[in-house]
């Protein structure tokens, strides 16, 4: 008690679900010995025997409970979020061992999910895997994951990447089977309203299986980098502005810095400029959105004037133009290769976005043989790390000498070592797709393409650079 206790104070627990409490009489039980002396709602099941049985409990000033469905092996407990009114479903699992059983379950949850609305929030032990990764030292059944795995296809269910372990449960029998039978599956609605949530496995202490923690408190990470949107080219006069602005710059010192610091600037007054062109625009579009909504309803009640007929067209072009730049953005966060410009599938987008930042979301990292999360320790590791990798391990190595070896001639080793030609650096970038491969600016390659009168020559002035400087021939050396 004082150690579930302990883990709900320390990572600020609003809903607890807790798996085969084997209490027979659960009514009589002083849950507060689990929640503490704040108010607290709950539900439970009665265990069978001295096995299973199920609790619940949470804040009731957090979430407002309407409705609980009771069951051997789950409870659901569904309602609204207090803050935002938000309809939540959470349903505590315990599967039974037996795999015919479960197959049984999956079919049950499935018809409950779908008679009641709201996001949904699937917990507990699922005495399954879903695949032989998530199993060591025991038999993986692939029949049963992929009745499992086909359960949460048809539920429409993911699962975020769990941090803090692979596994959630180890046998005490002395194999020390591990598996990973304990997770969190949440509907898409849920991972679109927080696609940053983080799942924890804590350490195992006083049960088999480790607790695991469901968050969705954001770890601050710092700023968000700059990232380049195609769309930016449509609005008018950008393009003259970005251009306007390359010329306007001037800086005596080594072309690396140069350039670097010419995209720094650049990016600074991009910045600016959108802010104040962004605010028009959203403004422009309101007016003309309500104009249009007006117009169409004056249209029930008399025939249009041929100037109002007109204003409507003009207003219709500049909604549909707004939303096809939108949705331009949109495919590009999403980097779906085969999709075009303007695609207006949103939905599909946002869910390819949202997962795409929950699978790439650095949860924390295991540093010393420790969970870390913060995130100041996290960037120095990583920083540390990469640092470690890209520093040349000795100063001087060795040379070989081989006699007898097939040589290149003079002039392919020299061609190796020429220096680049515009055409070739041109070549290089127009090979590159627009928005693919930003750099640590944000500048993708469709706007240096669009921006390559004024930067071509700050290119060849750093490639000048690396030759002068021997920094090319010691990298072709380094490789030969």
């Amino acid at each position: 008690m004082e150690w579930i206790r302990g883990l709900k104070t320390a990572y600020g627990v609003h809903f607890l679900a807790i798996q085969e409490t084997k209490l027979q009489d659960s009514d009589s039980f002083m849950f507060n010995n689990f929640w503490g002396r704040a108010i607290f709602n709950s539900a439970v099941v009665n265990s069978q025997g001295r096995s299973s049985g199920l609790a619940c409990l949470w804040w009731p000033s957090i979430f407002r409970c309407d409705n609980v469905i009771r069951n051997r092996h789950f409870i659901v407990v569904s309602g609204s979020l207090v803050n935002s009114n938000c309809r939540m479903n959470f349903m505590n699992v315990y599967a039974p061992n037996e795999a015919t059983r479960r197959r049984e379950l999956w079919l049950e949850i499935l018809e409950i999910k779908n008679s009641l609305q709201g996001l949904w929030i699937l917990m507990g032990d699922f005495n399954e895997v879903r695949n032989d990764s998530k199993r060591m030292n025991s038999e993986f059944n692939e029949a049963n994951a992929d009745a499992f795995n086909h359960f949460i296809l048809a539920a429409g269910l993911e699962e975020y990447n769990m941090g803090g372990g692979r596994f959630t449960y180890i046998s005490d029998n002395g194999k020390k089977k591990l598996s990973k039978l304990d997770r969190f599956l949440v509907c898409l609605g849920l991972k679109e309203n927080w696609p940053s949530a983080t799942v924890l496995a804590l350490d195992r202490d006083m049960s088999d299986h480790r607790p695991i923690i469901l968050s969705t408190v954001q770890s601050d990470y710092g700023h968000i980098p700059f990232r380049f949107f195609n769309s930016w080219f449509k609005y008018p006069g950008f393009l003259n502005f970005v251009l306007e602005r390359c010329k306007e710059f001037t800086f005596s010192g080594p072309a690396d810095s140069a350039i670097a610091i010419k995209l720094r600037w650049i990016k600074n007054n991009i910045k600016e400029w959108l802010k104040t062109e962004k605010i028009k625009r959203e403004h422009e579009y309101g007016v003309k959105k309500n104009r249009l909504a007006n117009i169409e309803r004056l249209a029930e009640e008399i025939i249009l004037l041929v100037e109002e007929l007109e204003e409507r067209v003009i207003c219709r072009n500049y909604v549909a133009e707004y939303d096809r730049i939108k949705h331009i953005d949109i495919r590009q966060k999403s980097r779906m290769r085969w999709a075009l410009d303007g695609d207006e599938n949103s939905t599909f987008f946002h869910n390819i976005i949202n997962s795409n930042i929950s699978s790439n979301r650095l949860n924390g990292l295991m540093i010393d043989g420790m969970w870390v999360t913060n995130p100041l320790l996290v960037k120095e590791a990583l920083f540390n790390f990469f640092h470690k990798q890209f520093t040349e391990p000795m100063v001087n190595r060795p040379k070989v000498v081989c006699l007898n070896l097939v040589a290149i001639s003079d002039s392919e080793a020299d061609s190796l070592i020429a220096p680049f030609s515009l055409n070739e650096v041109k070549d290089a970038v127009w090979g590159c797709e627009g928005d693919r491969a930003p750099g640590p600016d944000g500048f993708n390659f469709q706007f240096i393409k669009r921006c390559w009168s004024d930067l071509q020559e700050d290119f060849m002035k750093l490639f000048n650079q690396f030759h002068a400087d021997g920094s090319i021939n010691k990298r072709v050396h380094h490789h030969l």
